[in-house]
């Protein structure tokens, strides 16, 4: 896969099976690198993820679920985005992923506690929004 030039998806809550073999194929056939991340990762800051940084030993409370699946997308350009979310939203193996989110400054040094709560803010003032 091509990681030189550091596009990257980072996936989070996947198990081994079809949804996630048919996402690695999406994303093998757009040269983007995928890493699915242990929930012993899930307390490590997102940018250490991305950059592939050596993990540190997580504490014993780093190991709880999310409670959902989340994509991370990293260094991608806003073209190779589009193709990318087009193929995976018209592949119905790949399933409905609620989260997705792009690593920014803002929120380079969360963990994934952290970026899925403040997703799932963002979903209900959203729907709210959509309900007014």
């Amino acid at each position: 896969m091509n990681e030189s030039n550091g596009e990257r998806v980072l996936l989070f809550g996947f198990e081994d099976g079809q949804q996630f073999k048919a996402i690695q194929m999406v994303l093998y056939m757009l040269q983007i690198s995928g890493r699915c991340v242990t929930k012993e990762e899930y307390g490590v800051p997102l940018k250490m993820l991305a950059a592939d940084e050596e993990i540190p030993n997580p504490g014993p409370g780093c190991m709880r679920d999310l409670g959902g699946q989340m994509i991370v997308f990293v260094g991608l350009g806003e073209e190779k985005l589009e193709r990318l979310l087009a193929l995976l939203r018209s592949n119905p193996s790949c399933g409905k992923i609620p989260y997705k989110a792009i690593l920014t400054p803002i929120n380079r040094d969360w963990n994934a506690y952290t970026l899925l709560a403040e997703l799932k803010k963002e979903h209900a003032a959203m729907h709210a929004k959509a309900g007014d």
